[in-house]
């Protein structure tokens, strides 16, 4: 059997991270000259991985720095993008459009602090997201059973998806964080619980994060 195997790539460097603004899908104005580089650069390299061994599927997040992105892939892979709602990043209520330093000092606390309680009025929490995203994961792998599929988000979308693969429910958090560097990568692959015994079945084993090799001037 075919080993599965999912590689997330977060969206290059947006207008909304260069000015710490919240950018729901609505008001996204998309990808900076340097996230456009940074898009490109990632499609080079996604492209020549793609030649050597195919990926079979592309799939982004609606939000346009993310969907801006994954049209770079598609140039260069020749991959059509399909885009999931549900892989969109946290929904921010109110807060959508606000500085993040006017927002954080509202809410009070480092967010992180409170997964379960929403940023701003109308918005959804931290876990709540996550179960939004381990859904569409759950069944984005199902349908890709034993095949390699590349996905454009962003930095929550990783953080879920570690969630996801050690088995955590929504409502469960690690006391740790996880870095996700614009355009990085992130692979997971599933492969048998012990060589030497295939039969005893397999596991997701993570075989790189937040990797920018493929970034011009990156160390």
């Amino acid at each position: 059997m075919q080993n599965g195997e999912l590689t997330i790539a977060r969206h290059g460097q947006a207008w909304c991270n260069t000015e710490q603004v919240i950018e729901g899908p609505d008001r996204c104005r998309g990808l900076t000259p340097t996230g456009r580089q940074q898009a490109e650069f990632l499609a080079q390299r996604l492209a020549i991985e793609h030649t050597h061994h195919p990926y079979d599927a592309l799939y982004t997040s609606p939000i346009p720095r993310a969907a801006q992105t994954a049209d770079a892939i598609a140039q260069t892979t020749g991959l059509a993008p399909n885009v999931i709602e549900d892989l969109r990043e946290p929904d921010y209520g109110a807060a959508d459009g606000c500085r993040w330093e006017e927002v954080i000092a509202q809410f009070g606390a480092a967010p992180n602090l409170y997964p379960e309680r929403p940023l701003a009025a109308g918005a959804e929490s931290s876990h709540h997201h996550q179960k939004r995203v381990h859904h569409a994961l759950r069944e984005l792998l199902e349908r890709h059973r034993g095949q390699r599929v590349l996905l454009v988000g962003h930095g929550e979308t990783v953080t879920a998806a570690h969630h996801f693969f050690c088995g955590l429910d929504s409502a469960e958090t690690l006391p740790l964080g996880f870095a996700a560097h614009q355009s990085a990568l992130t692979t997971w692959q599933q492969q048998p619980v012990s060589w030497l015994r295939p039969g005893d079945g397999q596991r997701w084993v993570l075989l790189c994060h937040n990797d920018i090799a493929h970034i011009a001037g990156a160390r």
